[in-house]
């Protein structure tokens, strides 16, 4: 694996988030514009009568999370990309794919902090951009004539449908057990991080010990990312999240945080006559931003979210110290902290 550059500025002077970023950046810079490179190119470059779409999708980008999981585990090739950096691209395509489905089912609005595609085009147009979008991922995936990866995603994107039909029945259902959502979790946002973590890994012909610890460190990454991400959207900044605060609550998704206030002999029975009501105004809400609240059963998932954390990193501790595994720590760390 390359040596990792130095950044050039006093390390101690910026925000973790930030020296997460520039450690990135130093060590796979090439392959990440490699991954942008090939993205345009099989998207916008070929959209033909979609390119309004596919364009405005690919200019609002996320935070490539994903990809970088690929190239990350697969450090034993970092230099010599080539079917590394077209898996990367394709996971970036498959999540962003999921995305725009995810939009028309919820009826969403926005999109990191954008107007949703569905909201400015329509649903008919932005259930085909995701279909045009998952096509071409398995583009991608299909010139690393790797039989094994094909199945992998294939299995992924499964087991990513079958989490969203099982939210989709669970929808304002107070009764939901801690067992029923950490299943959905897995299914809707872990098998896609575990995906990336094993395709690096098999394209860098790791043992299978290796193969297996990696895959563990995704899938812990995955859950912890999920349960943050739900907390979120119950504390975190709408300016930073780019959705307003208690969107899963009116998309009826009752998440582990929610889970934890419906067990609280405090909050739970105000709570669950808020969802029989269909009530989620500001107002009706603001019992979340009590003090007594937050830290009690929304610590609790913030607890939890840390406990998979843990999990990740410990997964990590056998393999070779490298630059690559130093920043999955460090990435696994900012999950927990992230504002967005």
């Amino acid at each position: 694996m390359p040596e990792i550059k130095q950044p050039l500025i006093d390390d101690h002077k910026i925000a973790p988030e930030q020296e997460l970023q520039l450690m990135i950046t130093a060590l796979l810079e090439d392959e990440l514009l490699a991954v942008e490179e090939i993205l345009l190119d099989f998207t916008v470059s070929g959209a033909g009568a979609m390119q309004d779409l596919v364009s405005y999708v690919v200019q609002n980008r996320g935070k490539r999370l994903r990809p970088i999981l690929v190239l990350l585990s697969g450090g034993n090739i970092l230099g010599k990309p080539g079917d590394l950096c077209r898996v990367a691209a394709a996971v970036e395509l498959i999540h962003t794919a999921s995305l725009l489905h995810d939009d028309v089912i919820d009826g969403a609005q926005t999109r990191r902090g954008k107007p949703s595609l569905n909201s400015l085009y329509g649903n008919n147009p932005a259930v085909l951009t995701g279909d045009y979008f998952f096509a071409r991922a398995f583009e991608l995936v299909a010139l690393c004539k790797n039989k094994a990866l094909i199945c992998l995603f294939t299995a992924a994107i499964s087991t990513m449908c079958e989490g969203e039909i099982e939210q989709s029945r669970n929808a304002f259902n107070c009764n939901i057990s801690k067992g029923q959502y950490l299943r959905c979790a897995y299914s809707k946002t872990a098998v896609l991080l575990e995906a990336c973590c094993e395709a690096g890994a098999l394209l860098s012909k790791l043992d299978d010990y290796a193969v297996e610890q990696l895959k563990n460190y995704g899938r812990n990454l995955g859950m912890a990312f999920q349960i943050t991400d739900d907390l979120l959207d119950i504390w975190g900044d709408p300016a930073c999240t780019g959705k307003p605060i208690g969107s899963d609550l009116r998309e009826g998704t009752i998440t582990l945080p929610l889970i934890y206030v419906l067990e609280d002999p405090r909050w739970g029975g105000y709570l669950r006559e808020l969802v029989r009501r269909r009530d989620f105004s500001t107002e009706t809400l603001a019992f979340l931003e009590d003090p007594a609240c937050q830290n009690g059963p929304l610590a609790r998932a913030q607890e939890q979210a840390s406990a998979y954390v843990n999990r990740a990193v410990e997964s990590l501790h056998a393999l070779e110290q490298t630059p690559g595994r130093e920043i999955m720590e460090k990435l696994a760390a900012y999950v927990l902290h992230r504002k967005k």
